[in-house]
């Protein structure tokens, strides 16, 4: 695009450069984040050339997602150090956001290999594997029951467990029994609700080693039977 220096661009023409609306000019000048060079009684408006590259900053700007007020900020008072700041601060965020992302992808990731080995597995089967140590939150469940878990009090504390813990860092969710009560009463007592997370950001940690598991099949009306193969099969 070549610029002649000795004329000014109407919003038309400006808006046709940089590929915008007209109404975008219209309304950065009445914000006072960009305003024409000229402005007349008749209401002409005329940008200068040298006006091009200060909008092509902007625009750059919007593009990352930084918020107008900010930018504005950054005009009213822009020098190369302050611009270097703002960039530096959006670098900050996006390599942020972009952490935030791989790390979602790795649950999303260890989610589908959840399900993948569930199809696959054979059900009600005694499986063993070597585990990492994994990151966990644990709330404590206020069981009035001694004999069985009510439905309100699994949704008080995983409200609480939510409410502490990131919900997109979670992995897992769960329950726990101990032992001894779980043999006896096959499960129907917990203790515990806990998340295991994809971040060390954990109260605790379960440490590695090898674990027993078993996938389950059917209807939670049946989750007492699964527990008794579970326990006999260990």
């Amino acid at each position: 695009m070549k610029i002649n220096n000795a004329i000014y661009y109407t919003p038309h023409q400006v808006a046709s450069f940089f590929s915008i609306r007209k109404d975008t000019l219209l309304y950065y000048d009445r914000i006072g984040l960009f305003s024409p060079a000229v402005r007349k009684e008749n209401g002409y408006r005329g940008y200068s050339a040298s006006q091009l590259n200060e909008l092509d900053t902007i625009l750059t700007l919007r593009d990352l997602g930084i918020p107008i007020a900010t930018i504005k900020k950054a005009v009213d008072n822009m020098s190369t150090p302050s611009f270097l700041t703002l960039l530096e601060n959006e670098e900050e965020s996006i390599r942020g956001k972009i952490d935030e992302c791989n790390a979602l992808l790795d649950i999303v990731s260890s989610i589908k290999k959840t399900i993948s080995e569930a199809r696959e597995a054979e059900k009600e089967k005694l499986y063993r594997a070597y585990c990492r140590a994994v990151p966990v939150i644990r709330v404590p469940i206020n069981v009035s029951n001694e004999e069985q878990t009510s439905d309100d009090e699994w949704q008080e504390s995983y409200s609480q467990l939510m409410a502490v813990a990131d919900c997109k860092l979670i992995i897992t969710i769960g329950s726990i029994v101990r032992l001894e009560e779980a043999k006896e009463k096959l499960g129907s007592v917990c203790r515990e609700v806990y998340a295991t997370l994809s971040s060390t950001q954990g109260d605790e940690i379960i440490p590695e080693g090898e674990y027993a598991y078993m996938y389950f099949q059917g209807s939670l009306d049946n989750l007492s039977s699964f527990y008794r193969k579970f326990f006999d099969s260990l």
